[in-house]
C-alpha cells in the first residue's frame, strides 16, 4: 500500500510539472549568422544584437533526489554561429556567488545539453540515444581566475608535516609539481580527475551521457567558456566548434533546426547533482553560414 501511494505522488507531482514543459516546447530561437571571430567573452560587443530567448527552467522530478521548487526558474539564452563555432550566453540571477566546493557547500553552475544523433529523450538521454553535455562550473572559473582551490585555501588553518618529494615550503603550490614522484600522492590529479587538475584550460566540461546515471566526462574536450557574476547575475558564454572530429559530435551544422536543453544549479541554495532547475528541449534554428 506504501509503495502505492508513492507511485501516485510522483505521478501527480509530474502531471503538475507538464504545464512548466509545455511551455518551454512552444518557444524556440533562431540562431543568427556572424562573420566574425566569436571571443570567449560575456562582455563581447556582438551579444547586444543578438537576438534573446526567456527560457522558463522546472524542476527535475524523474531522478532522485528532487529540487520540487528549484531557485533559479529563468534563464536568459543568446546564441550566434560563424560557420564553424556556435556559441551560447547564458544569464541568469542568481543572490549569491557560490565558487568554491565545500563537503557541504556547492558551486553554482549551467549547462546545455544536445542530442548527438537528430533526437534523444529528455532523461539525458537514453541507451543508444547518446547526449553531449557543456558543463560550465563557477568553482572550474574560479581556479582559473584565482587560483586553484586546494587544500590550502579550502582550510587554511589545516596543516601537514611533510609531502614527500614536494617541492618548496608551506603552504605548498602544487601548480608547480612537476615531478612524478611528487604527484603521486594526489591521486585525483593522477587518474585524471578533471576537478582535481590544478591547470585548468577552461571553465567547461564535455560529457556524454546515456541516461540517468551514465554520465562520463568525454576523452576530447573541444568546448571553452567563461562565466563572470557582477550586480547578482551569472553571464556565462559557452563555445565550441561544430566538428572536432569526436565521435560524440553532435548533428548541429548551419542550416538546420536541433535542439537543445538546459539546466541551472544554485550551489547556494544546495543544489547538485539531480538537484537543479531544468527546460525541455528548445528547437534552435541555425541561420545558413554567409547570410
Amino acid at each position: 500500500m506504501r509503495t502505492r501511494k508513492l507511485f501516485v505522488t510522483i505521478t501527480a507531482v509530474a502531471l503538475t510539472m507538464a504545464p512548466v514543459i509545455v511551455l518551454a516546447q512552444q518557444k524556440g530561437l533562431t540562431v543568427p549568422f556572424v562573420k566574425t571571430v566569436i571571443p570567449v567573452d560575456p562582455g563581447w560587443t556582438g551579444w547586444k544584437s543578438a537576438p534573446a530567448l526567456e527560457v522558463p527552467l522546472g524542476p527535475q522530478v524523474i531522478a532522485q533526489p528532487w529540487a520540487l521548487t528549484p531557485s533559479i526558474t529563468r534563464l536568459t539564452m543568446k546564441a550566434v554561429h560563424n560557420g564553424t563555432w556556435i556559441a551560447f550566453r547564458l544569464s541568469w540571477k542568481d543572490a549569491t556567488k557560490n565558487a568554491v566546493m565545500y563537503t557541504d557547500t556547492f558551486r553554482d553552475a549551467v549547462a546545455i545539453m544536445v542530442p548527438v544523433a537528430k533526437e534523444a529523450d529528455i532523461t539525458m538521454g537514453a541507451a543508444g540515444k547518446r547526449v553531449l553535455i557543456l558543463h560550465w562550473k563557477a568553482d572550474w572559473q574560479e581556479d582559473i581566475d584565482k587560483t586553484f582551490q586546494d587544500v590550502a585555501q579550502l582550510y587554511p588553518n589545516a596543516w601537514a608535516d611533510w609531502y614527500p618529494f614536494a617541492p618548496g615550503e608551506l603552504p605548498y603550490d602544487i601548480t608547480a609539481w612537476t615531478n612524478p614522484e611528487a604527484r603521486r600522492y594526489l591521486t585525483g590529479w593522477v587518474v585524471g580527475n578533471p576537478r582535481s587538475q590544478p591547470a585548468k584550460r577552461t571553465a567547461v566540461e564535455e560529457q556524454i551521457a546515456e541516461g540517468f546515471g551514465t554520465l562520463t566526462t568525454s576523452e576530447r574536450q573541444s568546448a571553452a567558456g567563461k562565466g563572470i557574476y557582477a550586480n547578482g547575475e551569472w553571464s556565462v558564454v559557452i563555445v565550441r566548434p561544430f566538428v572536432t572530429g569526436d565521435p560524440n559530435d553532435p548533428s548541429w551544422a548551419p542550416g538546420r533546426t536541433v535542439p537543445a536543453s538546459f539546466a541551472v544549479w544554485d550551489g547556494g541554495k544546495g543544489e547538485i547533482g539531480s538537484r537543479k532547475g531544468i527546460s525541455t528541449w528548445i528547437p534552435l534554428r541555425l541561420q545558413q553560414a554567409g547570410r
